[in-house]
């Protein structure tokens, strides 16, 4: 191919005119025809000196150096074409500087030339101003200037006294010119291009609830489509239209004709624009017989809601996305004040505020004279006084958002605005039965509101708007039927409450915590209905009762104690089951927010009431939750008895969920007592009953108890199984507590095992629901599993600020010492790291101490192999040896396999230290087959002073002596390595 010129260069753009009929008309020759039309251009284009620079289906995009020689092409063309046959093409033609890249030309005049070529009819030449003052012919026509989308105004002129059709301009084709540009519409938009001009769709609506920008996507859609439709694209307003007999005449008189629209239409290949069709929706039937006469007619339409034609697509236009939202804010303030800036989420929130309509974002930026985004924000409880005073030349409707909620609710039936306006008694939204339960819904009525775009279906629910919200409380404070509805609303969600009760502790309470969830806005409404109404009191304790497993497992501790505390008081008198059931909800949630002072009145106040009552299932989950208290409060014989108390009742109760709860709870203790062998045994029949009755909740609590023995006999693969099952579960039924648990848990074993990344991202996650859930002992877990990573990573400053922060929680908030003690052993070693030996060993005494102060020999023996590295590291070599012999033992003892193996290499360093080095070396090769049998790698931070004293026993051995020492100690088990050395040790000594 020829270079392309460059500087001024005169560009032409052809495609052909009517190119669909003719495919149908031509069938098979189609193909032939149009190879005919390629090889008859380019032969006249290439001997006018034109270089192509394109070529796509059809179309042609061809340079000139010189305009006259173009013009000379274009008109040589159109003879070669009109001699050639049925094919007709339209050419346009413009000079300018485009810049040239390696891709070919860019830039505005690419635009305007393919802009002028589209504007044009098959047969007709049409070329702009600047190249007609660089050519000298006669036959040029002046047509005027013309508005082309996104080039702007244009004098164009045509080759030659031939009349045709009007351009295809946005000036020729009745589209009003949009004041603003189009923000955050681009997806809606190339859908409706591709139905409109790919698949040829007849009917479009566009539906959505007033202020959404329906009209102005309509508008752009239409302006993209001008030159796809061989008579272009006509915009009809039907805003003032009340009578559907008014629709055709209002349509003829936009088109500018007389007579039957059916007439003028039926030959013709337009798109109509219809806009605001939804008061008018009796239309209908006309449109449809206009679409049947006229097949080459297209109509795009605009409304509140559908027209219901077997022909029509629907197209819901929902609220903006959060970003271009924020973006038309922006960019409206900015038009009204031009130094106006405010944070993103700032703006996000607004725009949130404001359901992200485009109207109601316009309307609100109209404020940004005299109000910040603050004040805005702080209005919007209040938003359609505030939403006032749009742009004067605005519809009517359109420049308060009132007016336009107003225009939907004026076109609605008497029965359609009474369910309007009750259905505002729902708070976050309703399902179709409580619609009918508290409104005597009819069905049709509801589809209606739908329809109309003044409710929206929703995952099986329906809501309104707030903005539409808003309007409908008016409409339902004025009715004389506001005390009645809110009545009806608070019986039907208090059935809801009590139906549920017993479900969120069986086989779908999935279901029902999710059920519980969506409608949890009503359920708080109607605790305010009783908390104010006479005699509502007793119902509103029952209603709190009711939903205290649903606070707790959905992590909403604050805002269950504030509904618990509350009815507690308004029912002070009050001595029913209901009461000791919200005695304990409340006990239990203060103590997970970490209040023991607040949990243990109002268990024991459960307790004694439960006892007055002979309620076994208020006594054993009291109990249960006094044994978790004193379990925090580091009582752990007190909560061994109360919880093994309570398990007992749970199960004389023929309570499940309780008793699984409680043997779960009891699992997740022993293995702080080094009992692993019990918590198995407990942690499995919680398991089994979980299982049994489908309580998902049971199963959690189980598998907790499992992993934790699991991860503490350094059974890695089984805790991370048992862990990751949990977590599923704990997902599903929405328990953040116990998914931060399960991620600290799948942390710890990940980085035993070596998969840092893994790792990283659980205790992230773990630490940042733990923050959210205000837990300390969340908190102090994730925290400790944070400290891990960063240590693996090299990154012990990091790690230091970790066990810092979690050393302080626990040391001011009640955190068990069992996990207490881990984070001070993790700050000696730490220190020790650093050779601050001193501040290391008060860690290690503190974190020994904590640990034999609740009886677990788990924490204590690593606190005390820790005291050991330390001893070696002094070389105190006796002191040292003795230390990790009496960790090994109590390893031994309980089972913990990894300490045994991190125990057995201190021994190794300890015997290299001392010239033991043949016993040296086996241990080595015993603990590092031992640590690949487990699946857990060598820690980073560990490596390197292992390897030292390896180096040291391969230098003294020599190598050949070294590996068949290694050899023979990789052979051994936990069990027989220590044999082996304590046998070895007693014979040395």
């Amino acid at each position: 191919m020829r270079r392309l010129p460059s500087g001024t260069v005169t560009l032409v753009f052809t495609d052909i005119a009517g190119s669909t009929r003719l495919l149908e008309q031509l069938g098979e020759h189609y193909a032939d025809a149009l190879a005919e039309h390629r090889r008859l251009l380019r032969a006249t284009f290439e001997g006018h000196g034109g270089v192509e620079v394109d070529t796509q289906g059809d179309a042609f995009f061809v340079a000139f150096e010189k305009a006259s020689d173009a013009l000379a092409a274009a008109v040589d063309a159109q003879i070669a074409l009109a001699v050639q046959g049925p094919i007709r093409a339209r050419i346009g033609i413009h000079t300018g500087e485009p810049a040239l890249t390696d891709e070919g030309y860019v830039g505005i005049d690419v635009h305007r030339a393919a802009r002028i070529a589209a504007a044009g009819h098959g047969a007709q030449i049409l070329l702009s101003q600047s190249t007609r003052q660089l050519v000298d012919h006669g036959a040029l026509r002046d047509l005027g200037e013309h508005r082309l989308k996104d080039v702007g105004l244009l004098r164009i002129y045509q080759v030659g006294d031939e009349t045709f059709a009007p351009l295809k301009t946005l000036s020729q084709m009745n589209l009003p010119l949009p004041p603003t540009p189009l923000v955050g519409r681009k997806r809606e938009l190339a859908d409706l291009l591709r139905l409109l001009r790919a698949e040829r769709t007849r009917l479009v609506t566009i539906v959505g609830p007033g202020g959404i920008g329906k009209t102005r996507l309509a508008l752009e859609t239409g302006a993209e489509l001008v030159t796809a439709f061989e008579d272009g694209a006509s915009f009809v307003d039907l805003s003032a239209v009340r009578d559907p007999e008014l629709v055709q005449p209002t349509i003829a008189g936009a088109l500018g004709i007389g007579g039957e629209l059916v007439d003028h239409l039926r030959e013709r290949e337009l798109l109509l624009v219809l806009d605001n069709l939804e008061q008018v929706v009796d239309v209908a039937p006309d449109i449809a017989r206009l679409l049947d006469a006229c097949t080459r007619l297209a109509v795009l339409a605009t409304s509140r809601e559908p027209l219901r034609l077997r022909a029509e697509l629907e197209y819901p236009i929902r609220p903006l996305a959060e970003a271009p939202a924020a973006e038309l804010f922006r960019q409206r303030a900015r038009a009204i004040e031009p130094e106006f800036d405010a944070d993103y989420q700032r703006l996000a929130a607004l725009c949130d505020r404001l359901d992200r309509i485009p109207l109601a974002i316009e309307l609100a930026a109209a404020r940004v004279k005299i109000l910040s985004t603050d004040e805005l924000l702080s209005r919007l409880d209040r938003r359609l006084p505030l939403l006032t005073g749009g742009a004067r030349d605005a519809p009517e409707r359109q420049r308060t958002l009132r007016a336009t909620i107003e225009w939907s609710y004026e076109l609605l039936e008497e029965d359609e605005r009474r369910l309007f306006a009750q259905l505002a008694v729902f708070v976050g939204g309703w399902t179709v039965a409580g619609a009918e339960e508290v409104c005597e819904a009819r069905l049709d009525t509801l589809q209606s509101l739908v329809d109309k775009n003044l409710a929206r279906p929703e995952n099986g629910r329906f809501r309104m708007l707030e903005t539409i919200l808003e309007y409908a409380l008016e409409r339902f404070e004025e009715s004389d039927e506001a005390e009645q509805l809110r009545s009806r609303h608070a019986e039907h969600f208090f059935a809801l409450a009590l139906r549920a009760e017993p479900e969120v502790t069986g086989a779908e309470q999935h279901l029902w915590l999710d059920r519980l969830a969506a409608d949890y806005e009503n359920l708080r409404a109607t605790f305010e209905w009783y908390a104010a109404t006479p005699g509502g009191a007793a119902k509103g304790l029952r209603l709190a009762s009711a939903l205290v497993l649903f606070w707790f497992n959905r992590s909403l501790f604050r805002d269950g104690l504030h509904w618990l505390e509350r009815m507690l008081a308004e029912a002070e008198d009050d001595a029913t089951v209901a009461r000791a059931g919200a005695l304990w909800g409340a006990g239990l949630l203060w103590a997970l927010v970490g209040d023991e002072e607040r949990a243990a009145p109002r268990l024991e106040q459960g307790l004694a009431l439960a006892h007055r009552l002979g309620d076994d299932t208020n006594i054993a989950r009291s109990l249960e939750v006094l044994g978790l208290l004193a379990f925090f409060e580091n009582d752990v014989r007190r909560a061994r008895d109360l919880l093994e108390e309570g398990a007992e009742v749970a199960r004389r109760a023929g309570d499940h969920w309780g008793l699984a709860d409680a043997l779960g709870t009891l699992g997740s203790i022993y293995p702080l007592q080094g009992e692993f062998d019990r918590a198995d045994t407990v942690g499995t029949e919680a398991r089994a009953i979980g299982r049994k009755y489908g309580d998902r909740q049971g199963i959690r609590m189980a598998n907790f108890g499992l992993a934790l023995t699991a991860a503490r006999r350094g059974r890695l693969s089984a805790a991370r199984s048992l862990s990751e099952e949990g977590l599923a579960i704990c997902r599903e039924i929405g328990d953040l507590w116990f998914v931060s648990y399960f991620l600290w848990i799948l942390a710890t074993t990940a980085v035993e095992s070596g998969d840092y990344e893994a790792a990283r991202a659980h205790a992230d996650e773990s630490l940042k629901i733990a923050r959210e859930l205000e837990g300390p002992l969340l908190v102090v877990c994730a925290l400790d599993a944070k400290a891990a990573v960063a240590r693996v990573e090299g990154d012990d400053e990091a790690a230091q600020g970790h066990l810092a922060e979690a050393a302080e929680i626990g040391g001011s908030q009640i955190v068990p010492h069992s996990y207490l003690a881990s984070v001070l052993r993790g700050l000696g070693e730490l220190a020790a790291a650093r050779g601050d030996l001193t501040e290391a060993e008060a860690c290690f005494e503190t974190s020994l101490a904590r640990a034999r102060g609740v009886d677990d020999p788990w924490a204590a023996a690593r606190a005390i192999a820790s005291q050991a590295t330390l001893a070696d590291a002094r070389n105190e070599r006796q002191l040292a040896r003795a230390l990790a012999r009496d960790a090994l033992a109590l390893q031994r003892q309980i089972g913990d396999q990894l300490g045994a193996v991190e125990s057995l290499e201190r021994l190794a360093s300890i015997a290299i230290h001392d010239d033991e080095m043949e016993d040296g070396a086996r241990l080595l090769g015993a603990t590092s087959a031992l640590r690949e049998r487990l699946g857990a790698p060598l820690p980073s931070w560990q490596r390197r002073g292992l390897q030292e004293v390896e180096d040291l026993a391969r230098h003294a051995l020599g190598e050949a002596r070294y590996e068949a020492s290694a050899r023979q100690g990789s052979e051994l088990s936990v069990e027989h390595a220590a044999r082996e050395y304590f046998g070895s040790a007693s014979r040395s000594e």
